[in-house]
């Protein structure tokens, strides 16, 4: 069961540092996405684009 533990512990702050990242960029993004020109497309402006060409 101990192992059983230290398996699950290290999984779950795997996961929070990849959820703290993912947040960071996501937030970096709307950032650049908020200070760039009407002709930049970032992962925020691009969406919307590459559904219209599907």
């Amino acid at each position: 069961m101990e192992i059983l533990a230290r398996r699950l512990t290290i999984i779950t702050l795997l996961l929070a540092v990849f959820a703290i990242s993912l947040a960071a960029a996501v937030e970096s993004d709307a950032r650049r996405h908020a200070k760039a020109g009407p002709m930049t497309i970032t992962a925020c402006a691009g969406s919307h684009f590459c559904n219209a060409r599907l």
